[in-house]
């Protein structure tokens, strides 16, 4: 007789253990929404990002990242691209290795799965939420919102994060994991935008620019970037903010003090862009926030002059040494403190979860509980955007489906 073996969590993780779990077993899906991947549908902004060909340890994040050594050593990138071309499903590369299915339609994957999984007699059970999951003393007993009960041998959680719940996302993985014995760390928002309180800074709304970001814990620099940055009503956008949110909210949630730098000329030494400003402010009579709008877009001078405690109106004329290098530091250090994170609701995904010390990464079975695997965003290891977290997903729900007959 096959094993019985239940996946609960119909998102990539979810979908890939199911899938391979079926290979020589039983196997049942259960889903709370009434598609699955619905997830997927919006990664690579409705292309799926699918991986990415720098995955390495640095990309990732949480208390014990070296976890992720042991789960790229058993399925990583080249055993996650044969997988999808055995389903019909060749990868493209694009910017900053990026890699994404070669029909750049994120909606083809939840399809290709549901074919997947239906030719090999996998069971879906959709709008089937799990609310109590109980070790007996071989198996599990699993019991739906609707008080259905059902037995197995095995039991996967691949629940996802609470990172963007328009897609279904809800924290029932972490109270499940957390009813059979498990430690979750306090999941909060990643990838997302950050809120600037300083309003002057809002006057700068949809305007794009390319910038260095550093974020500053006193004196120390925690992380940083060089990306296009999108000023929006609340603060910063854009992928330069997105990828620096993860330790602004991490310290902001602390009520730690961290404020961000904010570089309009990376490419700039501080000499160059000196040498610059010399350059554009040579017309005594010309008022200097017009002068500046020779380097920059409109409204970015005023705000930043402004701020900085340097007239716009001033001409170039009346400009002292030390007026030279308030700019200068405007422009190549402009400080800005981030205020409260924003919600899960824009967030890509999510820090914290189950803690991966007791989860073994050559099985992604529990170490607490025997027959438990736990995968994805559940787990606390959180990756750059990117791929990166997808990639995770993939690798973790692989090998939980590979554990299933590999006993």
């Amino acid at each position: 007789m096959k094993k019985r073996v239940a996946v609960i969590g119909g998102g990539a993780s979810g979908l890939t253990a199911a899938l391979i779990a079926s290979e020589k077993c039983s196997v049942v899906l259960f889903e709370k929404q009434k598609k699955i991947g619905r997830k997927i549908l919006i990664t690579g902004n409705g292309r799926c990002n699918i991986s990415n060909t720098g995955i390495n340890a640095g990309r990732y994040h949480g208390r014990n990242p070296g976890f992720v050594n042991n789960v790229f050593a058993k399925f990583s990138l080249p055993e996650t691209e044969a997988f999808f071309k055995s389903i019909g499903i060749p990868f493209i590369e694009e910017d900053d290795g990026k890699l994404f299915p070669a029909s750049l339609q994120a909606s083809l994957i939840p399809k290709v799965f549901e074919y997947e999984l239906t030719a090999r007699s996998v069971e879906i059970k959709l709008h089937r939420r799990i609310d109590k999951v109980i070790p007996l003393k071989k198996g599990f007993k699993l019991i739906t919102a609707g008080m259905e009960e059902e037995e197995f041998d095995s039991v996967i959680l691949s629940c996802g994060s609470c990172a963007y719940p328009q897609t279904g996302a809800a924290r029932g993985g972490y109270e499940l994991a957390h009813s059979l014995g498990h430690t979750v760390y306090e999941p909060f928002p990643v990838i997302t935008p950050i809120n600037i309180p300083l309003k002057a800074l809002h006057r700068l709304q949809g305007i794009k620019w390319d910038c260095g970001l550093k974020v500053y814990l006193g004196r120390k620099v925690i992380a940083e970037s060089c990306d296009e940055l999108l000023f929006t009503a609340y603060g910063i956008s854009g992928p330069a903010s997105l990828k620096v949110s993860r330790w602004v909210n991490e310290r902001v949630l602390n009520n730690e003090a961290v404020e961000i730098a904010v570089d309009f000329f990376p490419q700039l030494s501080r000499g160059e862009l000196r040498a610059m400003l010399e350059l554009l402010t040579e017309d005594k009579n010309k008022k200097l926030g017009f002068s500046l709008l020779g380097i920059l877009k409109e409204r970015i001078p005023e705000v930043l002059l402004s701020v900085s405690g340097v007239d716009p109106e001033r001409r170039n004329g009346s400009l002292k040494d030390k007026d030279i290098d308030t700019i200068l530091s405007a422009l190549k250090s402009f400080r800005i403190e981030p205020g409260k994170s924003r919600g899960f609701d824009e967030a890509v995904a999510a820090a914290g979860g189950v803690s991966v010390d007791e989860i073994d990464p050559s099985t992604m079975e529990s170490k607490l509980v025997k027959g438990l695997y736990v995968t994805g965003e559940l787990l606390d290891i959180d990756g750059d955007s990117g791929g990166f977290n997808l990639q995770f997903a993939w690798s973790t729900g692989a090998i939980a489906g590979m554990s299933q007959f590999s006993e």
